[in-house]
């Protein structure tokens, strides 16, 4: 695996990659590398792409100056991780090379907005496009791969690649579930002790959910719901709705609908969506 640290480094590599006609398969990525991110280059691999993993933390897609500095940067870790699944490069972007001009998120994108977590984090999409833009305008890729646990944030950037009339492949990659059924996520990482055992309690119910969901929806209140979680020791729940994953329109019905959860356990943040059909 090549490990890029500047541009001149990265076009030299990828115009060697496009005189053999190979295509570009990108995994952009904020590090702290786990399952979850392994299988998107895995994805990428069998497909015989060029694989490209990214590592940035973006700042603008941050609300909280605290969160974005104690973010998990883990480089040896992430290194020897992506060489495991035979990723073919790693770069690791200059902020001056993912904001040219100046560190300021701009808004692209007004499709899916004022819902789930862009009513929670104000601004964080517009930090998510402007840097995703530019990952793709500095790699130029053919291919680019999202986990689905960022739902939100993936139907946004397919939206973006539609407005930038981008030839791009997006890839929506099914999210890696821990064994109590929860997609992964680096933030686990700042569970204590207490905090897991509430995090499983909090899973082994929503499986239950789930099945009650699947099995009858009109007979489920998910307002009595988030009183089993508060129960359960959750410190606080930003939403739990039910929504069409087309428009991401409020659905009655399971059919092509998911369960979509932002919860708070301890200090963690926690979000999910899980297929109802």
């Amino acid at each position: 695996m090549q490990i890029l640290r500047n541009r001149k480094e990265l076009d030299h590599i990828l115009a060697q990659i496009r005189e053999k006609n190979l295509q570009i398969g990108l995994i952009p990525t904020m590090g702290s590398i786990h399952e979850g991110h392994l299988s998107l280059v895995k994805n990428s691999t069998q497909k015989k792409l060029f694989s490209l993993v990214t590592i940035y933390i973006n700042p603008t897609q941050f609300n909280d100056k605290e969160d974005y500095l104690s973010y998990p940067k883990e480089e040896k870790k992430d290194i020897t991780k992506l060489e495991t699944v035979n990723c073919d490069a790693l770069y690791f972007p200059k902020e001056e090379e993912m904001y040219p001009k100046d560190l300021l998120a701009i808004k692209t994108v007004n499709e899916f907005r004022n819902i789930l977590c862009d009513k929670f984090r104000p601004r964080h999409f517009d930090g998510v496009t402007t840097v995703v833009e530019s990952l793709f305008r500095v790699t130029r890729p053919n291919h680019v791969f999202f986990g689905e646990k960022d739902f939100q944030q993936l139907k946004i950037i397919q939206t973006l690649s539609q407005q930038l009339k981008l030839d791009i492949t997006i890839h929506a990659c099914p999210s890696v579930r821990l064994q109590n059924g929860m997609s992964l996520s680096s933030r686990f990482d700042n569970f204590l002790e207490k905090d897991r055992k509430v995090f499983d309690k909090c899973a082994n119910q929503i499986r239950l959910l789930i099945t009650k969901l699947k099995n009858d929806i009109n007979k489920v209140n998910l307002v009595d719901f988030k009183s089993i979680l508060q129960k359960q020791g959750v410190k606080k729940i930003e939403y739990l709705e039910i929504r069409n994953e087309e428009n991401l329109s409020f659905s009655k019905t399971c059919n092509k609908s998911r369960l979509f959860i932002a919860i708070y356990v301890g200090n963690v943040r926690i979000i999910d969506n899980f297929i109802l059909y």
